[in-house]
């Protein structure tokens, strides 16, 4: 029989393994810039179409991650990732043999409801063990390193064997996935005690920060939508070879270093301020790209602070909103929601910006756009919280007889 406390008190492998089959199951954001140079070059695909056709991954993740929640409610956990592990290894081999893109948009969708359905097992998976934010910066640490490894190993493979290489290597991955499954011990979820005094706290006040915080993650995946995808093709117009280009993408897997020290730097900041600093340091990253000078350190300068910014911010934004709703999995997996959301509209709009304009640097604009929105929505999420606050410390006025 599971010992419940034993997992409790040692979950460091169970969130590795949490952190490894989410991070095969994301592997389409992790290998996006070289995805859609793979669609563009060999499918002969225009930026717009190849943007099309991953968004429609992505908005496959987002419908997935719904289905998780409802999911949860049938089947356990382990259940559940088998599902989404079975249907993406079935989704990449399919791919692997498709020429057609309008075709293969579908199957991608397809592809992505899988993914969505083990990032939303993932997300509330972790919100099981204890200390959730080191969970999530796992996560966070093993996606970076999961896209370090097959952006210096990818390219190799598309050279030889084109989008064919691409999606059975992808579908190697989930086979691997489903072997770590067999590693994975989940304790059972506890009872929710719906008398408990968390229950006390007033609920528009916590509504508005927990919509703040999910405005947070999905104008900043939108951004990043836009900027992460098109690397690539920027590094190519910008006169850098591929092989620079991969060198800076693959050694990127450091910027996941920084969500293993979430905890750490809460000790000095609260997380609300921490949100804001993730935000501000992504938004940075658009100002080095968007200088006169095309030069390869604000190249990498740029892609490192969209990596940290991204990694770092994602931890403390599930951090908080696990805190406000008592860890709920449904609140986990609407984190995941808003995520995937933002990557795909990301992807959609941006790419149709740069092939309407011909321009990355209105693209990049406009990625610092929703930049903004999202660093109004981390100021937001201060505000509500001292608002909460200044609500808590009110004094009871005390009744007075006037007769």
């Amino acid at each position: 029989m599971l010992d419940n406390n034993k997992i409790n008190n040692n979950p460091l492998r169970e969130h590795i393994v949490l952190a490894l089959i989410g991070a095969i199951a994301a592997s389409v954001i992790e290998f996006l810039p070289i995805m859609v140079g793979a669609v563009s070059d060999h499918l002969q695909a225009s930026p717009d179409v190849a943007g099309f056709i991953f968004m429609s991954n992505f908005l496959g993740i987002a419908v997935g991650t719904l289905l998780s929640i409802v999911a949860m409610r049938q089947l356990s956990l382990k259940a559940c990732f088998l599902l989404g592990i079975i249907l993406i290894l079935f989704a990449e081999l399919w791919s692997a043999f498709i020429s057609n893109t309008d075709v293969l948009a579908i199957v991608r969708f397809l592809s992505g409801i899988a993914s969505g359905i083990i990032s939303g097992s993932v997300a509330a998976a972790i919100t099981l063990f204890p200390r959730q934010k080191r969970g999530f910066g796992l996560y966070m640490l093993g996606m970076f390193a999961t896209s370090g490894v097959g952006l210096f190993i990818l390219p190799y493979i598309i050279g030889d064997y084109g989008t064919k290489g691409l999606f059975i290597s992808l579908s190697v991955l989930a086979g691997i996935a489903l072997v770590l499954l067999r590693f994975l011990a989940l304790p059972e979820p506890e009872k929710e005690n719906r008398n408990s005094a968390s229950q006390s706290q007033p609920l528009t006040v916590n509504l508005k920060e927990i919509i703040a915080l999910l405005g947070c993650i999905l104008f900043l995946m939108v951004g990043i939508g836009g900027s992460w995808a098109f690397y690539e093709r920027l590094g190519l117009e910008w006169g850098f070879t591929i092989d620079d280009i991969v060198f800076v993408l693959s050694i990127s897997a450091v910027c996941g270093l920084t969500a293993f020290f979430v905890e750490q730097s809460e000790k000095l900041l609260k997380s609300h301020y921490l949100i804001l600093l993730g935000v501000a340091i992504t938004l940075l990253s658009i100002v080095f790209l968007s200088t006169s000078y095309k030069g390869f350190s604000f190249y990498t300068i740029s892609l490192f602070l969209t990596g940290c910014g991204w990694a770092y911010t994602v931890p403390v934004v599930q951090g908080a909103l696990d805190r406000i709703s008592k860890g709920n999995k449904n609140a986990a997996a609407l984190s995941m929601l808003m995520y995937w959301c933002g990557l795909s509209f990301g992807l959609w709009i941006h790419g149709y910006i740069l092939n309407a304009t011909e321009s990355f640097q209105i693209t990049l604009l406009s990625c610092g756009f929703f930049y903004s929105l999202s660093l109004v929505c981390a100021l937001s999420v201060i505000y509500y919280n001292r608002s909460k606050k200044l609500i808590a410390s009110e004094p009871l006025t005390p009744d007075v007889d006037f007769q």
